[in-house]
């Protein structure tokens, strides 16, 4: 089972270091590659990953812990070989959009 985590801005920080205090090795969420346009400023950032039973329950009990937080955090857990376009059926039931970038001239 995968998990897919869409994050606002407004907990970016936050959440990259409650990942690395859960074992991440590094930033969970990069850069803001989201918006509602597709267009640059991004609003929000994404990751996806397979976690552990207990790192799923860890997961569970932070964000229950912080429901302030929580509520500006979508996480589903999907089955990648079952359901491959999870993340973009997902991106599109929140009116988001993955800014695309022209190739630079």
């Amino acid at each position: 089972m995968h998990s897919l985590f869409i994050i606002a801005e407004v907990v970016k920080d936050w959440f990259n270091q409650q990942a690395e205090a859960l074992g991440n090795n590094g930033v969970a969420i990069g850069a803001l590659t989201l918006s509602a346009t597709g267009n640059e400023p991004g609003t929000h950032g994404w990751c996806a990953v397979k976690l552990s039973a207990a790192t799923e329950q860890a997961v569970t009990d932070l964000l229950a812990a912080n429901p302030d937080k929580a509520a500006q955090i979508w996480w589903t857990k999907y089955d990648l070989s079952a359901n491959p376009t999870h993340p973009q059926t997902q991106l599109v039931a929140r009116g988001l959009k993955v800014i695309s970038k022209p190739f630079p001239q």
